[in-house]
């Protein structure tokens, strides 16, 4: 009877409350404890690697995408893009992401990958033709399209319009003004 005094119930069904209230109790701890487990997205990722994040955007981002976009540092690391819209719009102002320092100097890169929108292919960003403005858009919006070939890039134009530039001519405001709904 003592059991009943104290409880105010069998001791099986104080012992399931207990129980119970502590599942609820610690269900919101395990889960911010697993989501910390997850990669900080804005941590720089190996030059190897095959997943990344976007700093732009925040997406996650792998290498076998067919938009995917990539810078090299000289401190072995990457950045992966979702697009190159998003990469030209951190290469245009890195200041504005969080990224290492060695990440926000145009001067640490030592590779532009982009990939050829014919082929899927990734090419060199530096000799890269970039059309934009065209009637297409990718898979953020209005977009960039890389061509390995000047002449891939002017047959692209003649099909769907837009401009052609190469990445010496992309400056902040081509960006903002090619993006301005992202």
């Amino acid at each position: 009877k003592i059991q009943k005094i104290i409880w105010g119930r069998p001791v099986e069904q104080s012992i399931r409350r207990v129980l119970k209230a502590l599942y609820f109790c610690l269900l919101p701890f395990a889960f911010c404890l697993l989501s910390s487990c997850r990669p900080d997205p804005s941590a720089p990722v190996k030059a190897d690697a095959t997943v990344g994040y976007c700093p732009v955007c925040k997406m996650q981002v792998k290498a076998g995408d067919e938009w995917t976009a990539e810078l090299y540092y000289t401190d072995g690391t990457k950045l992966m893009f979702e697009s190159p819209g998003d990469l030209l719009t951190f290469y245009t102002a890195p200041g504005k992401y969080k990224v290492s320092d060695v990440q926000k100097e145009r001067a640490n890169i030592t590779k532009i990958a982009l990939k050829d929108y014919s082929s899927k292919q990734f090419i060199d960003g530096r000799q890269a033709r970039l059309v934009y403005n065209s009637k297409l858009e990718g898979p953020m919006g209005a977009d960039f399209f890389p061509f390995g070939k000047p002449t891939d890039a002017e047959a692209f134009v003649a099909s769907n319009g837009g401009k052609i530039v190469g990445l010496e001519d992309v400056s902040p405001e081509l960006v903002q003004s090619v993006r301005k709904a992202h």
